[in-house]
Formats: structure tokens, C-alpha cells, sequence
């Protein structure tokens, strides 16, 4: 008897230090909207994390709750009249303030342009946001924190795969701000803080490249020929590295038929008006520069160019016949 009087006492507290908790939190929202009439739910970083180009634009989500009534009992009646809400998102980013917004490198001299939207669950309407500006108050607001019908808000960010491309590499990111604009007399408002993040790794690329063909030895003279191709390096600068190696013993240029080899040479320009400068084989990379950094196939445009040549000595020792073989040009951030 003693033992299950005891149970039953244990029991009872138990379900009254629940009960005092839950009475707790009700005493701890009661103040909140019968001063203001509003409030939203807090909204999580945009943190993207490593960027590639593969990806192509980034666009991510967050719903929310925007609490706005004219009342100031925390009851689902007639107490509380749902009051329709604007919000306004602002740049907390001093550096990046301006007509969009803008995420600011670590350097705090670049910038990463974005869209930013808000939709309206419960109307389904969706409309772009404009720095530091208030939108319409005709959002539909909800009360209790939207318990029975969900959230009724979404905030959409999205970055173009364009921008990200053109972008410096390095991290992008920015404070935000979201307020409601509401409650009983239109004007309180409820805010909640966020960051968006995004890293753009260092990009190098080289594309459009073509065979070369000499044609045929005449019997006297070098033999030269070029290709154009395109460099993209995501820095304003368009500074890199290329390099290059051919099949031959320590990646020597030559071209073969039947084990005869020809050694070629090779030359690079970048297109800057500097003229050509040699390559050397065995992986000694060269700086250059004028890389595209908007667009990483230049546009359909080349801003480089290859060129190989064969000596007349070389050619008038050869044995008659079609001779090939592989160059491999590679770049790289400087």
C-alpha cells in the first residue's frame, strides 16, 4: 500500500511540473502581442556553402510565420482580428547598401548581386524585394504563430548561375533584416536576422581547342600552324598560368610515325599584344593574362592563341611519310 500511494504522489508532481511549464510559455508570449500585434518566427542562414560552375543558379527557401492581429488575447475567437502585414528587408551591410542587393567578398571591394522574394502562402502571390523598402500591407497575417493553416510566408533567394560564374573567387556573404509591419495600428513591427553565404572556388578554364594541321613539306622552309582558344579565369585581372607537354620522353614535343620522332616548339600567346613567347616541355608554366572573367566558354569569342612550328633543318632529314602526335596545353590560378 505504501509503495503504490507513493507511485500515485510521484505521478502528481510529475504532471504538475508539466503543467507549470506549458503555463510558462503562454505567460512568455502573452506579453508579446498584447504590446505589439505582431511577430514572426525566426528565419535561418542561407549558408550555400562551395559553389561550382556545374550547378548554374542558386535559388533556396525559407517559410516563416507573421503573426499580425488587433487584439491582445492570445485566443483563436473573435477576440483577435487577423490584420493584413508589408514587410521590409534590409541590408545590414553597410558596404553593400544600394538600389540591389548585394552579398560583399571578404576583400570588401567585390560584390555578388541577388534576388530576393517574398511569397504569400495564403494568397499565393509572390513579388520581388527591393532594398530597405516597404511592400504593400496586404500580406495575409495569421495568429497564434500559425498553428492550424502552417506558415503563411516564404522568403526566396536566388543567384544567378551568370554572376556566380563572373564572380571573383573567394566568400560572398551579407546581413539581413526582415520585418513585419502590422499589428493594431499597422505600424508595429516584429524583425528577425539572417545571413546568406556562398564560396566561389578559384576557377581556371580552357576550351575551343582544334587540331592543327602543318599540311605538307614543300621541300624547303619551317612549317608552322596555330589554333585560337579560349581562356576563362574567374579574377578581374585575368592573370594565369599555362603550360604545356608533348608525348615524347620528359613530355618532349614531337610528332611520330613509325618511332621516327620530329621535335616541334611551341609558342603561346594571350592575346594581350605582348606578341608569342615560347613554351618549354617538362611542365615550366608560363604567367599570362587577358582571361575572360565573365563567361566561361568567352562568349563563343577566343582570346588566346597556340602555335607550332617545325624547323626546315628537322624536316629535310625526316624520312617521307605522315607524322602526328599530342600537345597538351594545361592552365592554372596564379
Amino acid at each position: 500500500m505504501a509503495t503504490a500511494s507513493n507511485r500515485s504522489r510521484h505521478s502528481a508532481r510529475t504532471l504538475a511540473r508539466g503543467l507549470l511549464r506549458v503555463g510558462l510559455l503562454l505567460a512568455g508570449l502573452l506579453p508579446m502581442l498584447s504590446q505589439a500585434g505582431v511577430a514572426v518566427t525566426p528565419l535561418s542562414d542561407f549558408d550555400f556553402g562551395h559553389w561550382s560552375p556545374g550547378a548554374g543558379q542558386i535559388t533556396a527557401s525559407r517559410d516563416f510565420c507573421a503573426v499580425s492581429v488587433v487584439g491582445n488575447r492570445l485566443t483563436a475567437n473573435n477576440t483577435n482580428q487577423l490584420r493584413p502585414f508589408g514587410v521590409t528587408l534590409e541590408d545590414l551591410d553597410a558596404a553593400a547598401k544600394g538600389s540591389i542587393f548585394r552579398l560583399a567578398h571578404a576583400d570588401g571591394g567585390h560584390f555578388l548581386s541577388l534576388e530576393l522574394r517574398l511569397g504569400d502562402l495564403r494568397s499565393g502571390v509572390e513579388e520581388a524585394l527591393m532594398p530597405n523598402s516597404v511592400t504593400a500591407t496586404d500580406k495575409t497575417g495569421d495568429e497564434l504563430g500559425c498553428p492550424r493553416g502552417g506558415p503563411n510566408g516564404r522568403l526566396i533567394v536566388r543567384l544567378l548561375g551568370s554572376d556566380l560564374t563572373g564572380a571573383r573567387a573567394g566568400v560572398y556573404e551579407g546581413q539581413f533584416s526582415l520585418s513585419i509591419n502590422g499589428g493594431s495600428n499597422g505600424s508595429n513591427t516584429a524583425a528577425t536576422t539572417f545571413r546568406i553565404r556562398v564560396e566561389i572556388p578559384d576557377l581556371v578554364r580552357i576550351s575551343s581547342l582544334n587540331d592543327i594541321e602543318l599540311g605538307f613539306f614543300p621541300g624547303s622552309g619551317d612549317l608552322s600552324g596555330s589554333d585560337a582558344l579560349c581562356v576563362y579565369r574567374n579574377d578581374p585581372a585575368g592573370a594565369y598560368l599555362v603550360e604545356a607537354s608533348g608525348q615524347g620522353a620528359g613530355n618532349a614535343f614531337v610528332v611520330v610515325q613509325n618511332g621516327m620522332k620530329l621535335p616541334f616548339a611551341v609558342d603561346y600567346s594571350d592575346g594581350s599584344g605582348d606578341g608569342w613567347r615560347p613554351l618549354t616541355a617538362g611542365g615550366v608554366p608560363v604567367a599570362a593574362g587577358n582571361a575572360n572573367a565573365t563567361a566561361t566558354d568567352c562568349g563563343g569569342a577566343t582570346n588566346a592563341s597556340v602555335r607550332v612550328r617545325i624547323e626546315e633543318s628537322v624536316l629535310t632529314s625526316a624520312e617521307p611519310g605522315s607524322y602526328a602526335g599530342r600537345l597538351t596545353l594545361t592552365v592554372a590560378p596564379i
